[in-house]
Formats: structure tokens, C-alpha cells, sequence
């Protein structure tokens, strides 16, 4: 009887009476197979293989199908590795350099693995023939339906681990303060999940705290610390950014409160303050409830320069208010008293009908009262000029000060009749006679300034009414 093999490792199995002398050849033989069905260790080039590959166990004869570790290297494209034959069960330990994505199969329709370039794996063929046969991943099982417990992952040589869900019952710590990240630049997370009332912390101190503060302000709360915003970044409002808040460097040097659209920036509901410093010294509200007005509580100062305060409404109805009383003087009023430089008590005293002096130079003396008397200062023809003589037939006041005249007619008897005009239209006559057939008749005028007299011959003396 001849010969036979191993389904799955190829071993041969010496016939009843075969192979007399030789068998130590043969057993030495198959003892080399079984060594590396147990532990051999083989490096398989793809270089030539293009995208298949067929790992074969050959009958009584090492091959590369009987390692027990198997390295691919050198893969020009894709490449799909194929378990012969088809009806042997296998275990391998795999290990993927070849720079390409393999796929090991044992028939045209079973399971097959893919292997990642530089991943490793343990994939069993069940043997099932060349349509059924699968090959499976042991390592994912291992993986999925075994818990690893008490155990460094990575020890000193850290390693990646890729999986669904992490569940952790204490901490994920980095290595060292500030040793790890959370994502990268290229392979960023998704949503992150923060339960009510838990803090995220910031710096080595913890000193800014951000938390959704549940169980009391019902807000996202910052606290603990400052926080900066960028200048010329803004902080937007509303899902289609209506409103953004933001430091303006780059324009107006301010802090710029901006609307997309629309005309209300900023909405404060009745009764609620706007509070200024720290110990809340000055606050503005719209008083609903009270004054039904905006409400400024503190000091108001307004700075120097062209700052100006208009009250457009102020029409002696509505307007400036002054402890409550409305101030019905207009501006052109008010401004009246521009350039005042009479003291208090002066104007009270003017107020109240009552001059108390009169100033040197305005052509009166003395004190007024209800009960006192008005005098004119006796220096008030002390200029030569201010007296003069008349004669003729007409006077013409063209002096700068109004004139009394007084004087008589040169000739008796008859009509002694004057015209006298106040020199802005008016005018009047007067029959000086003085009844009797005597020669002379006197009369008395005061002419204002271009005011004249005209009539009969006369003669007589002017003085001007000029203040002292």
C-alpha cells in the first residue's frame, strides 16, 4: 500500500511495507513540515503576484501554505490571497507590510478577511471547499465577545486602538499633564456630551470653569475666570447670525453691536436694569412700573467737547423738567440772560421792584423805592457846548441830545403861530399869543433829536438834555 498525506498539513503517512531503508529520510522530512506547521515563521514577496496570490500546501514537501506566521511584503496593487486547497482547515498568524489592502479567501462564495496594510491578524480557514470555504478573523472575536481585564494596553510603546465605544467607570487620563489630545487636526470628534451640573476645566489650576448649570441658573455658566474674545472676532446671536457683538480693531477702535437686519439691536424687558460699576453705582431701566419712563439712577456727567443734549419735544407743553415742574421758558428766553453779570441780590432787588443804586453815568442819582425818590444828577450841563442861542424864523434839533428851547417873538401884536414837528412824521401847531398887543410873546419846546420848530421871527436859548 502506497503512501498518503495529511489533509491539512501534508504530512506523509508511509504505506505498510513501503519505503524499507528510507524511512528515516521521509520521517526527517516530515518532522521539518511539522516544525513549521508549529512554528514556522515565512516572509512572502506579492512583487509578482499582481492582485492574487495562492498560498499552497504541497504533499510531503515544504511549501508556503505550512507556516504558522506568514509576513507579506512588496504588494504592487490590492491583492487577494487565496487558501489551497480548498478542503484543508488552516490557522494562520498574519502580519500585512505589503504597502496594500489583502483579502484572504478559501472558495468563490464563503467569508473572506481584509487586511489593512500594517495590521495583523489571526485568520482561520474552515476548509469548506471551493465554493463554501470561509476564512474568519479570530481576532475580531476575540475583540468583540471577550473582555480584557487588568491589562496595559501598549505597555511602554504606545499603540492605537480603534474601536466603537470606549466605556470607562473612573477617567481617561493622558500620560502626562498636557500629553494628549482629543482628535487631531485631520481626524476631528463629533458631538460631545456633557451631563447637567458637570464642569469642563481649564488650565493646570483649573481656572476657568464652563458648565450647563442646571440646578440653578439653567444656563451655560463660565466662571472661575476671564474669558477673551479675539479682536475683530464676533460673538453671533441667533441661528442666522442676526446679531454679532464683537471688538471692532480693525475699524471703529469699539465695541460694535451689529444687526444683520432690522432696526432693534438690542431689547431690555420693562423694569429691568442696565447696572454700571462695580458696586452697581449707576443703573438705567425703562420704569413700567413705576415712573413709566427710562429711569437713570446715579450721576449723570456728559463729557467736554461738542456733546450737545437736545430735548426736541421741549414746546412749553412738554419738554425739560426740573424736579418735576416744566420749564415753559423757550431757549431764546432763556438765553436772555447770556451774558449777565449782575449779582444775585441785584436781580432779586430788580425782580422784586426794588433798585437799590443806580449807577454813575446813566443821568440819575439816588435810590429807588416805593416810598423814595428819583433825582437827576446835577452834572448834567456841566459841558459848555450844551447851551446855545437861537434866533430866526425856524430851529432844527440837529444835536445828538433832545433840546429845551425857550424864547420870545420879536414882534407884537398880530398871530404868533409855530409848527412843530418831532422829526419821525409828527407834527402839531400852537398860537403863542399872549392875548394882550404887546410886543413880545414867550413860548418853550422840547425838540427831539431832528424835531423842529417854525413861525414868526424869535429869539431864545437851547439846552441840550444830556446825562451827567
Amino acid at each position: 500500500m502506497g503512501s498518503t498525506y495529511t489533509t491539512n498539513g501534508g504530512i506523509e503517512k508511509i504505506g505498510l511495507g513501503e519505503q524499507a531503508g528510507a524511512w528515516g529520510t521521509t520521517t526527517n522530512n516530515n518532522f521539518d513540515i511539522i516544525d513549521r506547521l508549529i512554528n514556522g515563521v515565512g516572509s512572502i514577496s506579492l512583487s509578482s503576484s499582481g492582485n492574487a496570490h495562492d498560498l499552497t500546501t504541497s504533499d510531503g514537501s515544504l511549501s508556503d501554505g505550512m507556516f504558522r506566521v506568514i509576513t507579506f511584503t512588496n504588494a504592487s496593487e490590492a491583492c487577494t490571497i487565496t487558501i489551497k486547497d480548498e478542503s484543508s482547515e488552516k490557522l494562520y498568524f498574519i502580519r500585512n507590510t505589503s504597502g496594500q489592502t489583502l483579502t484572504f479567501k478559501q472558495g468563490s462564495s464563503g467569508d473572506v478577511v481584509t487586511l489593512a496594510n500594517n495590521k495583523g491578524a489571526i485568520i482561520f480557514a474552515d476548509g469548506g471547499g471551493s465554493t463554501n470555504g470561509n476564512v474568519v478573523d479570530l481576532t475580531a472575536l476575540f475583540t468583540t465577545s471577550q473582555a480584557i481585564d487588568n491589562v496595559v494596553i501598549g505597555g511602554t510603546t504606545p499603540a492605537a486602538i480603534t474601536g466603537t465605544t470606549i466605556t470607562a467607570t473612573t477617567s481617561i487620563l493622558p500620560d502626562a499633564e498636557g500629553g494628549a489630545d482629543i482628535g487631531s487636526t485631520s481626524a476631528e470628534f463629533g458631538d460631545i456630551y456633557i451631563a447637567d451640573d458637570k464642569k469642563i476645566k481649564f488650565g493646570s489650576d483649573q481656572d476657568v470653569l464652563m458648565e450647563f448649570d442646571a440646578d440653578d441658573t439653567g444656563t451655560l455658566l463660565i466662571s472661575n475666570g476671564d474669558v477673551t474674545l479675539a479682536d475683530d472676532k464676533k460673538l453671533f446671536f441667533g441661528t442666522g447670525k442676526d446679531v454679532s457683538f464683537e471688538y471692532d480693531e480693525d475699524g471703529t477702535d469699539t465695541v460694535l453691536l451689529d444687526r444683520s437686519s432690522g432696526a432693534e439691536l438690542i431689547t431690555i424687558a420693562d423694569d429691568k436694569k442696565i447696572i454700571f460699576g462695580t458696586n452697581k453705582d449707576v443703573s438705567l431701566e425703562y420704569d413700567e412700573d413705576g415712573t413709566d419712563s427710562l429711569l437713570v439712577t446715579g450721576n449723570v456727567t456728559f463729557a467736554d467737547g461738542t456733546t450737545d443734549v437736545d430735548i426736541a419735544s421741549h414746546d412749553g407743553t412738554n419738554g425739560l423738567k426740573l424736579g418735576g415742574d416744566l420749564v415753559t421758558a423757550s431757549a431764546t428766553e432763556l438765553n436772555i440772560m447770556d451774558g449777565v453779570t449782575r449779582s444775585t441780590a441785584q436781580i432779586n432787588s430788580a425782580r422784586d421792584g426794588t433798585v437799590t443804586e443806580v449807577s454813575t453815568g446813566q443821568g440819575l442819582t439816588g435810590t429807588v423805592t416805593s416810598s423814595g425818590s428819583v433825582s437827576m444828577k446835577n452834572s448834567w450841563m456841566s459841558t459848555s457846548s450844551a447851551v446855545f442861542s437861537i434866533s430866526g424864523t425856524s430851529f432844527t434839533n440837529t444835536r445828538s441830545y433832545p433840546v429845551f428851547i425857550s424864547g420870545r417873538s420879536n414882534a407884537g401884536g398880530g398871530s404868533f403861530t409855530f409848527s412843530v414837528n418831532n422829526g419821525s412824521g409828527g407834527t402839531g401847531t400852537i398860537d403863542q399869543r399872549d392875548g394882550d398887543s404887546g410886543t413880545n410873546d414867550p413860548f418853550a419846546f422840547i425838540l427831539p433829536v431832528g424835531g423842529s420848530i417854525s413861525g414868526s421871527s424869535f429869539t431864545g436859548v437851547g439846552i441840550e438834555l444830556r446825562p451827567g
